[in-house]
């Protein structure tokens, strides 16, 4: 087990012994453990659930895990990316990006299709019952710990939440979480690159508020924004190594 494998899963052990059915508003302080929000380096753990592998495959997500494994992350583009996104824009080195679902999906491969919803929107609680744990399902539904959850959807649910939510604890699941495997079941479908887009704009918000260092707490999605910039530099037949050569990239 590699040393973020590890973070990993000291993560989800700390979180389980700290969190428990503890109401949200009363939430120990958290025990130990790293917050790991930058995306898997490889695809060890996606590889072994057969179920998820079969899953992302159908719905044209297995190459976007293969691709954050070969472009990995890096912390000074994310951050300078993030603290200057504005209206859908950033301006880095004289290069102007823009964030949207269609860029994405070109920059990902992941297809631009399905319902675009986002984390606010409710959902009936009927849809929730093939994922409870049949001795919960009595339990509030739409925030519940980890531990509901039906066995056999734990390790996607994992997976998802590695790639595609980066929240960095696995205590505890919401409404969006069940969309997400709702779509990854094809039980309802969802825009996976509009979830992705609402998420790089909400971070972007969320991170602004604050200054460096303490803005590091809300930024995520690093493999995936370096996706946007490869393949925007790549359009413009901009080398990778002579753009973050810049001293900009070299940290604060």
């Amino acid at each position: 087990m590699g040393k973020e494998d590890r973070d990993y899963q000291e993560e989800e052990n700390s979180d389980s012994e700290s969190m428990g059915d503890e109401p949200q508003n009363q939430r120990k302080p958290h025990k130990g453990g790293r917050i790991i929000r930058k995306e898997p380096s490889n695809i060890r753990e996606l590889q072994a659930s057969h179920m998820t592998v079969t899953c992302f495959r159908h719905l044209g997500c297995y190459e976007f895990c293969e691709q954050v494994q070969r472009v990995q992350h890096h912390p000074e583009l994310t951050r300078f990316f993030v603290a200057n996104l504005r209206d859908n824009k950033v301006t880095l080195i004289r290069v102007t990006f823009t964030v949207s679902s269609s860029i994405i999906a070109d920059a990902t491969m992941i297809p631009n299709v399905g319902k675009k919803l986002y984390k606010e929107q409710d959902l009936d609680e009927h849809y929730y019952e093939p994922y409870i744990k049949s001795r919960y399902k009595n339990e509030k539904k739409t925030t519940f710990p980890f531990r509901f959850l039906e066995d056999k959807y734990s390790p996607m649910m994992r997976i998802l939440m590695k790639y595609f939510t980066c929240e960095g604890r696995f205590s505890r699941l919401y409404t969006y979480h069940i969309r997400l495997l709702m779509h990854f079941t094809r039980v309802k479908m969802l825009n996976i690159t509009y979830f992705l887009f609402k998420n790089i704009e909400k971070m972007a918000y969320n991170g602004q508020k604050n200054p460096y260092p303490q803005q590091m707490s809300s930024i995520y999605h690093y493999s995936l924004i370096k996706m946007i910039v490869l393949n925007h530099l790549n359009l413009l037949n901009i080398s990778w190594d002579a753009f973050i050569a810049n001293d900009i990239f070299n940290g604060p």
